[in-house]
């Protein structure tokens, strides 16, 4: 079903970011619609004679350019920020986090847990409100990436940590495997030189 799978993950958890961030876009295309609707109020017949008289012929093309620059201001800001908030998927699964953008051109950031030395949660205060918040990844190569407003924060930490330390054991197990066999390897060295030494 899912293309991008690689052979053997899972798919844990699938959401998109905090709603919470929709808050201020929403408000500002409330205000812009309230204000185009009483800038056209004022641009009715009876109005728009008492405030503008004698330049009737030019009523119908300020109507046309207030309703283009309405339309322009709510897509300019709030329904690109909507738009985007829709097509941002937060995936995770059990060998890396996800982060899927774009509708119609896609573009796809990849966290492989294997890579990852550490993942903090981190909250403000708003975010404590509504239980969202950022997760930032530590890499082993030093970078920080940092996931925003990742909804239900402790849940979503939870599984990520769980798949995390799940494949930290296991890397870390291959090590001991390698560790051992390694030292295998230098006492029979040792114990040939002592043999060949003594004879």
């Amino acid at each position: 079903m899912h293309k991008w799978l690689l052979t053997g993950e899972q798919v844990e958890i699938r959401c998109r970011p905090h709603a919470r961030i929709l808050i201020w876009p929403i408000t500002v295309g409330l205000f812009i619609i309230l204000w185009g609707s009483a800038a056209l109020a004022k641009l009715q017949p009876e109005p728009f004679e008492d405030w503008a008289a004698g330049a009737e012929p030019l009523r119908g093309t300020a109507i046309v350019v207030l309703l283009a620059v309405v339309v322009f201001l709510l897509a300019v800001y709030p329904l690109r920020r909507v738009l985007r908030w829709n097509s941002t998927r937060y995936v995770l699964t059990n060998k890396r986090l996800l982060v899927r953008r774009g509708m119609l051109q896609r573009s796809m950031e990849s966290y492989f847990l294997e890579q990852v030395q550490e993942i903090r949660p981190v909250q403000n205060w708003r975010q404590r409100l509504v239980g969202s918040g950022d997760l930032h990844f530590h890499l082993l190569s030093g970078q920080v990436r940092k996931v925003a407003e990742v909804p239900v924060l402790r849940s979503f930490n939870g599984e990520a940590q769980q798949a995390w330390s799940v494949i930290s054991r296991r890397a870390g197990q291959h090590s001991l495997r390698q560790g051992d066999y390694a030292g295998g390897e230098s006492m029979s060295e040792k114990e040939l030189r002592e043999l060949g030494r003594s004879n």
